[in-house]
């Protein structure tokens, strides 16, 4: 596996050509129709045979042999040994390092993955079928609570029997969304009311044994930060009684680098707090760049690193972390204007939109993801941000470097093609075993 960066007149021939492998083949491995062109700045995956032996690392600025080394676990003679290095062993920024081979990397390297599902855009269970072979969890999108702790919804016979079929875990996903949002005075009548908990809690029972699942997840988001204890205490009551019959319980947590207590959307979650009380973890690591807020890198590297640490650092074991992915980005209007909200943009209409106004897609070194410029049709400044696949490809390195338990992706029913690809060549994905 090799990435490649489109230039100007590139077509996939031509990359083809030069790699020796079908156009066809590349054109599958990264969602694109032969018959469209290419944009100038795309990352493409390369299906490369050969390569697909090794796995390989990008050399960065500041990298040296002893840091690479101790990123993946391996001797720096290994890595010399590897890549057939000489002396004084002078490493150059975007120079491809051999780690180690394919086969003892995957072995190395298993991951679970937990994929959010929406069923009203997947009438016929397309997705769960073509990708379920990449799947761990299936998460199905959602299942609002009312304020007496009641459960809103019904799981379809065919979409859990598609998953059945296909070996995954499948998890309600349980939220305090109202009208739409997330609603903090239903998610304070909820957690505050210890008979509103009880009722919620058994309730939680009833329905994974009608549907015999091995676990939930908790997506209570906005709630007020005063209410952070009430909402630990929810978790710690819920998690020993789904332990007391052999469930999983997971929650989505909100991205941080300090406690924050305070803080609106992220405060209530106390990570030191809820740490023993956790499965999986799911850190909606994205969002840094949102559709209320100015352009911005959606899910920067450096950001994501640093909410990592943290949440380690507060007794958060990483095998029990599954970091979040995002299949869209955002395309602001320019100038900014706070009312003017984002509009939500997959990879897929990135390209279109470069098709269209023959704008170039432009990688950020420093954030490590691209983004486009383009003026529309009616003369509108438009600045994107969005993920692809070398800037899912770099947060998986994420996961192999701090030793996570996986990811998750928020949702499969957005394209991103390529990540199938990248997450099943870099890693052992683990089924889900009842």
């Amino acid at each position: 596996m090799e990435f490649y960066t489109v230039l100007a007149g590139d077509t996939l021939y031509a990359i083809g050509l030069a790699y020796n492998v079908s156009p066809q083949a590349i054109a599958d491995v990264n969602g694109l129709n032969m018959a469209e062109p290419l944009v100038t700045g795309m990352n493409l995956v390369i299906p490369i045979e050969e390569a697909d032996t090794e796995i390989t690392y990008r050399v960065e600025p500041g990298d040296t042999l002893y840091s690479i080394a101790q990123q993946f676990n391996i001797s720096v003679n290994d890595l010399i040994s590897l890549n057939a290095l000489t002396y004084p062993f002078d490493l150059s920024v975007g120079q491809t390092l051999i780690i180690r081979s394919r086969d003892e990397a995957r072995a190395e390297s298993p991951i679970e993955t937990f994929g959010y599902y929406l069923p009203v855009s997947d009438p016929d269970n397309f997705l769960i079928n073509s990708l379920g072979q990449y799947l761990t969890y299936l998460g199905i999108f959602d299942f609002p609570v009312t304020a007496s702790g009641q459960i809103i919804g019904t799981i379809d016979a065919d979409t859990l029997a598609a998953a059945n079929n296909m070996g995954i875990g499948v998890f309600p996903v349980l939220t305090n969304l109202q009208e739409g949002e997330f609603n903090s005075d239903l998610g304070r009548a909820i957690v505050s009311n210890e008979e509103t908990l009880n009722t919620l809690t058994d309730n939680i029972m009833v329905f994974l044994g009608e549907y015999n699942l091995p676990g939930v997840m908790i997506d209570f988001e906005n709630l007020y930060p005063e209410d952070r204890d009430l909402f630990t205490n929810f978790i710690r009551l819920l998690y020993q009684r789904l332990h007391s019959e052999n469930k999983l319980l997971g929650v989505n947590i909100a991205a941080k680098w300090e406690d924050l207590p305070d803080r609106p959307w992220a405060g209530f979650f106390d990570y030191s707090a809820l740490a023993p009380y956790m499965d999986l973890a799911a850190i909606m690591t994205y969002e840094w760049g949102w559709q209320a807020g100015p352009p911005s890198p959606t899910a920067p590297l450096p950001f994501v690193r640093r909410v990592l640490d943290y949440a380690i650092a507060s007794n958060i074991p990483a095998n029990n972390i599954v970091m979040g992915l995002t299949n869209y980005g955002y395309n602001w209007s320019l100038p900014y204007e706070p009312s003017n909200r984002a509009t939500t943009v997959t990879l897929e209409r990135i390209w279109e939109i470069g098709r269209t106004y023959n704008a170039p897609i432009i990688f950020d070194e420093e954030v490590k993801q691209p983004f486009m410029d383009y003026t529309d049709a009616r003369g509108i400044q438009h600045r994107a941000w969005f993920e692809d696949a070398l800037s899912h490809y770099y947060k998986y390195q994420l996961v192999q470097e701090y030793g996570l338990r996986g990811v998750f992706y928020w949702t499969i029913n957005l394209p991103l093609t390529a990540t199938w690809y990248i997450v099943s060549n870099m890693f052992n994905i683990e089924p889900f075993i009842s």
